[in-house]
């Protein structure tokens, strides 16, 4: 065996058997594991030039190696041996999102759910970007008396809802008025044509109208609004706080960024339908220095795409990992594209 590929092998036994026990690994525990005879004083040798061009380094000076960022990155883009799931573990996605399968939010939350228990880290479900959203139909539903719900549909399959008041009594031929008013104007149009312009310009063209329906107008104008933004299902979120990799401080500071939504779409912008993966310093944000980020896109239609990630530590299994989040990414746009199409 060449040097450098011997350098290799013991590179990513080291790595996989950081990964596997958290443990530093020293030459003796690495020369009982490798599949190939060679000696531990070679094995030391090795490990040394290793660490000497930055791929492991040693915690303390009578410990085993441990992996470093630029290791980590040598290992996954080529070293890392592809971990298909099980046939089991492919039932148990299958199952468990065709049963959230009525609704394009129900799915995105399950998913990320799912993502969480089966890898041990913080999921986030981000849902089709809603700047391509299309409105495709609102619905009138009467509430109350003098109440009821504007229920609007895009071409992504979201639902966005907002109820209102009216000072007088909706009856049935009310609500059909409203839903053939506003269906008129609004089907068809992108949900982020909805803007104050275009409501005044349809507010002027009801003339008298206008009045009657003020209130039906702006909730759903609001449920266009929300449905322009990209909301994200986050689960998880106290798997942070037991990985032993991270202090209370790291878990805080990743619970802030969590919470801050408008960053939170930087995430998913290195997303591809192959997992991408970010360790440590490459994600760019402080609060996510002492993690990893694995992020898959999902494709539903040409139009509509959205992302999973998954956030852990530095020392993930990223093997496994990828494989779970490749497969569930290709499970929620399967069954997405489904809900949309029907």
């Amino acid at each position: 065996m060449e040097p450098t590929q011997r350098k290799m092998k013991i590179l990513e036994a080291v790595i996989e058997s950081y990964i596997r026990t958290g443990e530093p690994v020293g030459s003796k525990s690495l020369s009982e594991s490798l599949d190939f005879n060679v000696s531990s004083a070679t094995i030391r040798n090795d490990m040394a030039e290793l660490a000497s061009i930055g791929l492991l380094e040693q915690t303390h000076t009578s410990s085993g190696r441990i992996p470093t960022e630029l290791g980590y990155r040598i290992y996954v883009d080529k070293l890392m041996k592809n971990s298909p799931l099980s046939k089991y573990e492919q039932t148990k996605i299958d199952d468990t999102l065709y049963l959230s399968s009525d609704a394009p939010e129900h799915l995105l939350e399950n998913a990320a759910s799912l993502l969480s228990a089966m890898t041990g880290c913080a999921a986030l479900a981000a849902a089709p970007t809603g700047d391509s959203a299309v409105i495709r139909r609102i619905e009138f539903v009467q509430t109350g008396g003098c109440t009821a719900m504007a229920v609007l549909v895009t071409s992504t399959g979201s639902v966005k809802t907002r109820l209102f008041r009216c000072d007088f009594v909706i009856t049935p031929e009310l609500i059909k008025m409203f839903s053939d008013t506003v269906n008129e104007h609004f089907s068809g149009l992108p949900v982020t044509g909805v803007t104050p312009a275009f409501m005044q310009s349809t507010a002027v063209s009801l003339g008298e109208m206008s009045m009657l329906m003020s209130n039906v107008l702006l909730a759903v104008s609001e449920a266009a609004k929300e449905a322009a933004s990209t909301s994200v299902a986050i689960k998880g979120q106290s798997n942070l706080f037991i990985m032993p990799e991270l202090t209370s401080s790291d878990g805080k500071r990743v619970m802030e960024f969590l919470g801050r939504s408008n960053e939170l779409s930087k995430i998913f912008s290195s997303a591809g339908t192959k997992a991408s993966i970010l360790i440590g310093s490459e994600i760019n944000n402080p609060a996510l220095s002492n993690l990893s980020v694995v992020v898959s896109r999902y494709t539903a239609s040409e139009e509509c795409s959205g992302a999973l990630a998954l956030i852990g530590p530095v020392r993930m299994d990223y093997s496994r990992i990828t494989s779970t989040l490749e497969y569930t990414a290709s499970v929620v746009g399967e069954l997405l594209g489904e809900i949309i199409s029907g």
